[in-house]
């Protein structure tokens, strides 16, 4: 006959298993959702990044916006974002330019290490509009700031 302590303890063998099959999948639902938010916020933030380095690189005289969005895109695949569609406004860039305009957006499904559970529909989208640098700013021989609209502009 078992005593009153080897039957409590033969009432509860079950217990672990049950109680580590409970922490465990919440454990392991917790970590997955971590590893989902902390990739998509890296996404986002390599697509904002890549929309700025490329309006950076697009107000510069002389640039085309063929560069701007080569630009966009070497940051977008060193970083494993993929399928971006990146949009370049204006298609030309002239003299009379006065803003450049980048736009980035790529859907987070395309770019996660793993299929989304969370964030299954989203998409990411980064717009950055710089003023072009179209005129030169430089100092009057008098050592003040003036009005520049009389100077050359730079091409």
């Amino acid at each position: 006959m078992l005593s009153q302590t080897q039957s409590r303890m033969h009432d509860r063998q079950g217990a672990f298993t049950v109680e580590f099959a409970i922490c465990c999948g919440l454990f392991f639902v917790i970590l997955m959702s971590s590893i989902e938010f902390t990739r998509f916020m890296y996404a986002r933030h390599s697509v904002d990044q890549a929309a700025y380095e490329a309006a950076r690189l697009g107000i510069v005289p002389g640039r085309t916006p063929t560069e701007v969005i080569a630009r966009a895109n070497q940051i977008l695949n060193a970083t494993g974002v993929r399928n971006a569609t990146v949009t370049v406004t204006p298609s030309v860039f002239t003299t009379s330019t006065s803003t450049v305009t980048v736009r980035v957006r790529c859907s987070y499904a395309d770019s996660s290490w793993m299929k989304p559970v969370f964030l299954t529909n989203t998409d990411i989208l980064s717009e950055i509009t710089l003023d072009h640098e179209n005129k030169a700013y430089l100092v009057p021989s008098g050592g003040n700031i003036g009005n520049n609209n009389n100077e050359p502009i730079d091409i």
